[in-house]
């Protein structure tokens, strides 16, 4: 899967999530780097995050890299456990739906 259709996945999330009637604020947006925070209607909050392996990407040919994508929900210590599994849960509902492939490795074109 290349970068930007990732990207739209994780956009395409956070849309359905402002639908299911969950207040969702990006708090960071660069390249390979994304956090956004999700609250429920009950004022729980987690933090969904996706993070680019640009240190460790290997060249397959000419400009095609490949790196690992990380991604994942945060939590405060004994808080949110329940909807930190069902934003989770959400996301790879979300993913399954829109891609054929649900790898967490992501090509890169560097001109």
């Amino acid at each position: 899967m290349d970068l930007n259709t990732f990207i739209r996945i994780f956009q395409g999330f956070l849309n359905e999530s402002k639908q299911k009637g969950w207040m969702v604020e990006i708090l960071i947006e660069e390249f390979g780097n994304y956090l956004a925070s999700i609250k429920n209607r009950e004022g729980m909050e987690v933090q969904f995050f996706m993070e680019l392996d640009l240190e460790n990407a290997v060249q397959l040919s000419g400009p095609t890299h490949q790196s690992k994508l990380n991604y994942g929900v945060i939590r405060r210590e004994g808080e949110g456990e329940l909807f930190a599994k069902e934003v989770l849960g959400a996301f790879h509902q979300f993913w399954a739906k829109h891609s054929s492939k649900r790898k967490s490795f992501i090509f890169l074109y560097k001109p």
